[in-house]
């Protein structure tokens, strides 16, 4: 009997040890997996899912200084689409002058077209105090060029709509209602990325209203023209003779089409971008 159950002891014993360690390694190896999952610095996953997008159409109606302006009193439409989108990664912030002199000293960076190229900066460098404010004076080429060298690239439209919006049909990234405590609204200029936590997203993306509008990677072409959508508004307010412009930060499922007419209009003070990563 005791013979029987040392024999049957020491399989039994053995099977537990590699149980254990075969569990202990899938434990180490699935810790691993999670932890190689994790988003990158400065970026929010926002999970896949189904995605119902509603859209309201706005146009460019021009330039004011140099500074985009839409028309307020302009016809609207809405569309309806229901997207099946993957999970990606969405910078927190917009990228920032910091970020972009970072691109240009590792690349040495010359856009083909260089009219009005970060018009504001000088000899090389943005001006002193706005290390942290997004960076502006860049076309769409010029925000592809840095996403590139980040190993990242624009977001669509969906992808940008569904960061500041989430997944209940909310008008504003913080919820129903505007409230100019939560996003740059009327400045003299941009503010430092960041500047209301409370305006942030369901996701906890930030200045997805106001501060600039965003380049997105949607464009159209009717054979002769191409425009992109720009997203999110901007601290701009047009003044006097142009009070019937739309100014500050717009709703979350309202798009601007942008018209690029010439290179030297394809820059402005109020036009900046973020990146996305696909998960996978």
């Amino acid at each position: 009997m005791m013979r029987y159950t040392a024999r049957f002891f020491l399989p039994v014993v053995a099977f537990c040890c590699l149980a254990a360690g075969v569990f202990t390694a899938a434990n180490r190896d699935a810790g691993a997996v999670k932890a190689l999952s994790l988003p990158p610095e400065g970026m929010v996953e926002i999970p896949e899912g189904v995605f119902h997008m509603q859209v309201e159409y706005r146009w460019r109606e021009g330039l004011t200084n140099d500074t985009l302006i839409v028309d307020a009193l302009g016809y609207r439409y809405r569309t309806t689409s229901t997207l099946d989108i993957p999970a990606y990664y969405i910078d927190r912030t917009e990228v920032t002058n910091r970020d972009y002199k970072a691109f240009l000293d590792a690349t040495g960076y010359q856009p083909v077209w260089p009219e009005n190229f970060l018009k504001h900066w000088t000899d090389g460098s943005y001006p002193s105090g706005l290390d942290d404010h997004p960076v502006v004076w860049v076309s769409l080429e010029d925000a592809h060029a840095y996403a590139e060298w980040a190993g990242k690239r624009l977001p669509t439209e969906a992808e940008w709509q569904k960061a500041a919006q989430g997944t209940d049909g909310r008008t504003w990234p913080w919820g129903g209602l505007f409230d100019p405590q939560k996003a740059n609204t009327d400045s003299e200029g941009t503010l430092p990325v960041g500047s209301f936590p409370d305006g942030a997203s369901p996701y906890g993306v930030l200045d997805m209203a106001g501060n600039v509008w965003e380049w997105t990677d949607s464009w159209q072409t009717d054979g002769y023209h191409e425009y992109s959508w720009l997203r999110g508004g901007s601290y701009f307010h047009a003044k006097g003779s142009l009070w019937y412009m739309q100014g500050g930060p717009v709703a979350v499922y309202q798009r601007t089409k942008f018209w690029h007419m010439t290179p030297a209009l394809n820059r402005t003070p109020t036009i900046g971008f973020r990146c996305v990563m696909d998960v996978s």
